[in-house]
């Protein structure tokens, strides 16, 4: 058991930060300096399944529960929700995609580290260059795509073929604001795809 000060820390944190922990948050959170006392800690936790391990130097507590949102931004930083996750959490598609997209600017070495999984949670990494990284903000501890944002974000990934199990058809244009769509869409600096996102808010606008 863990002494009921150091239990009562955890709580606390966890319900702060999502449950989920790098070496350097436990660290302040065990009160340990030395770098062999806070491994000898973390390792202790881990052999009483009060933590888990998701990747050399990042935990979940298993004892309070974890956000897998906040696993999947974590695992891979920084990085933002977008794409399909972020078209359900706004309304504008029910994707049915039980997999969390985000997207980084960081660059992924090997396509198969794009997919990871974690206690059955999935998360797809989708990469731009740094100049498309903005358009998120924070809501409960997420960095979250704006719904603009998102759709470009998606709509990016469609144009360079990469596959999704829904269509740009069955994104709601109607509830995005446009002028930020357009705004976000300049940065983008590539005319064939600034036409491609475009002719979308079109095509739903005649239909109306």
């Amino acid at each position: 058991m863990l002494p009921i000060n150091t239990a009562e820390h955890f709580r606390t944190a966890s319900q702060a930060n999502g449950g989920v922990y790098s070496t350097a948050d436990l660290a302040v959170l065990l009160n340990r300096t030395v770098p062999s006392r806070v491994t000898e800690a973390i390792r202790a936790l881990l052999r009483k399944g009060l933590l888990l391990k998701v990747r050399r130097g990042l935990y979940v507590d298993q004892l309070n529960g974890y956000r897998p949102e906040i696993v999947g931004q974590r695992w891979l930083a920084p990085s933002y929700l977008s794409a399909e996750a972020a078209l359900d959490r706004h309304g504008l598609c029910a994707t049915g995609i039980a997999a969390q997209t985000y997207v980084t600017a960081r660059l992924i070495p090997h396509k198969r580290l794009a997919r990871r999984a974690f206690e059955g949670h999935q998360f797809v990494y989708r990469h731009v260059a740094k100049h498309l990284f903005f358009g998120y903000k924070s809501e409960d501890g997420v960095l979250l795509a704006e719904p603009e944002k998102a759709v470009l974000d998606f709509l990016y990934f469609t144009f360079k073929k990469q596959r999704s199990a829904i269509s740009p058809e069955d994104i709601d244009f109607g509830h995005l604001n446009l002028g930020t769509y357009r705004r976000y869409l300049r940065a983008y600096r590539q005319r064939g795809f600034q036409e491609y996102a475009l002719s979308f808010v079109e095509t739903q606008r005649k239909r109306k």
